[in-house]
């Protein structure tokens, strides 16, 4: 098969996946595609251009269809899992996801109007409409970029070894919940753990985020 843009897009997605992506370059990238950095840049665009592209090609099948009759609730409820499904499949990219703003390079039209659509179903003032999608758009991203979010690329061992004698070595006096918590907050909690969601998943802490979120977007729709 001849060079094309697919097939280098999911070679970059390929590179990501098993080197990550502070190695990531485009003459690493020419080099397992056996070619000059320059065909890249022609047919995609600089390291920027293709690293949207490769955010694209991640999220491509996030946003869900709706079903006949289907809630708007259990829409966005499947939308938050399908986003992060699709993260979770190529971990290293999450620090693109949002917090990089070549991800908005070819801003996502269908996802924008797939929400914008449910708020005004669900409710939502015209005049409150960007605040709440912002706040959805936010919530969808950070949970996800949090619970993937970079481990060290250097010792990892030895980093994991200090997080967890820190946490024995909690003072119960001067912190008595976190102490008395800690058997379930290891490696469950944010800033508590010493591996990210790829290898310790935080589906259930997931569960009750989207709830947070779905019923405080409940709760702040106007009085029918």
């Amino acid at each position: 098969m001849g060079l094309n843009r697919k097939a280098i897009l999911q070679a970059a997605l390929n590179e990501i996946d098993t080197k990550g992506l502070s190695v990531f370059s485009l003459r690493g990238l020419a080099r397992s595609l056996g070619v000059n950095a320059s065909v890249i840049v022609w047919h995609i665009g600089n390291r920027d251009t293709v690293l949207a592209e490769v955010i694209r090609l991640v999220l491509e099948d996030s946003v869900p269809p709706r079903q006949p009759g289907q809630a708007w609730q259990d829409w966005l409820r499947s939308l938050f899992t399908r986003f992060r499904d699709a993260v979770r499949q190529h971990p290293n990219t999450a620090p693109l996801i949002g917090a990089d703003t070549v991800s908005n390079l070819r801003p996502d039209f269908a996802l924008v109007e797939a929400i914008l659509s449910v708020l005004v179903e669900a409710g939502v003032p015209e005049e409150r409409l960007c605040e709440t999608y912002n706040a959805v758009q936010a919530a969808l991203v950070g949970f996800v970029t949090q619970e993937l979010a970079r481990m060290p690329t250097e010792d990892l061992p030895s980093w994991q070894s200090v997080i967890q004698a820190n946490l024995a070595e909690a003072d119960a006096a001067r912190y008595p919940h976190l102490v008395r918590l800690l058997p379930r907050l290891m490696n469950r909690a944010f800033i508590l753990r010493w591996q990210n969601g790829a290898a310790a998943p935080m589906g259930s802490s997931f569960e009750v985020f989207v709830d947070c979120i779905i019923m405080g977007l409940e709760a702040s729709l106007p009085a029918s």
